[in-house]
């Protein structure tokens, strides 16, 4: 498919539309920023009303609306409810009223958060670390470098704290190696940009000029 040689067809629109976007946010190279603003609010309305379709379809619909449809709803369900209406009413109400579930609701997200974190992030990674009874001497090896480098980025986070100066070179030690993980994942993201431009340009020339076949 070519946008410039074959008429019609909502592949051709898409071609196009995906080229002036394309084209948009290229032109801040050039030092116009109006174009990259439009593709940006763009790309924000249009993110913003796919997340907001799945939180209603997938979230608010079969948890919420449904089950008090069908007399079912739980008192959880009755709770949230009574927190996000004070919310949304927040403007009107006294600010005593409306602390109470902004404080619940901002303590269980970082409950949530932290949970999520310890039980996702670093329960995994200290499991890692320890090799099994039948593990070859590979997998120690493994381990053991794994140990090496998680306890030293885990101590340079001690802030405040008297330490000596075997825990001070090892904070040291870990932030450096935090420093080494930082750039290969910025590396890495750098890695996957240059695919993405490579991609964009093999669309302009290919699907967009039909240069490339």
């Amino acid at each position: 498919m070519s946008g410039f040689f074959e008429a019609g067809g909502a592949g051709t629109v898409a071609t196009w539309l995906a080229v002036l976007v394309t084209l948009g946010v290229w032109s801040y190279l050039i030092g116009e920023r109006r174009l990259l603003r439009i593709s940006q609010l763009l790309l924000a309305g249009l993110a913003t009303g796919y997340l907001s379709l799945i939180a209603i379809r997938e979230v608010l619909i079969p948890q919420l609306i449904k089950p008090l449809a069908a007399s079912s709803a739980h008192l959880e369900l009755v709770l949230d409810l009574l927190l996000v209406a004070v919310l949304v009413a927040g403007r009107w109400l006294p600010r005593r009223v409306v602390a109470v579930p902004a404080a619940i609701l901002v303590g269980g997200t970082v409950g949530y958060a932290l949970g999520g974190a310890v039980t996702g992030t670093l329960l995994p990674q200290l499991a890692a670390g320890m090799a099994p009874r039948a593990a070859g001497p590979g997998d120690a090896l493994a381990g053991a470098i794994g140990v090496a480098i998680t306890v030293p980025v885990l101590l340079s986070f001690l802030h405040g704290v008297p330490r000596g100066r075997l825990l001070t070179g090892a904070a040291t030690t870990g932030r450096w190696l935090m420093l080494g993980g930082l750039g290969a994942w910025f590396g890495f993201l750098l890695l996957s940009r240059l695919a993405l431009l490579v991609d964009r340009i093999g669309f302009l020339l290919g699907d967009w000029l039909g240069v490339l076949r």
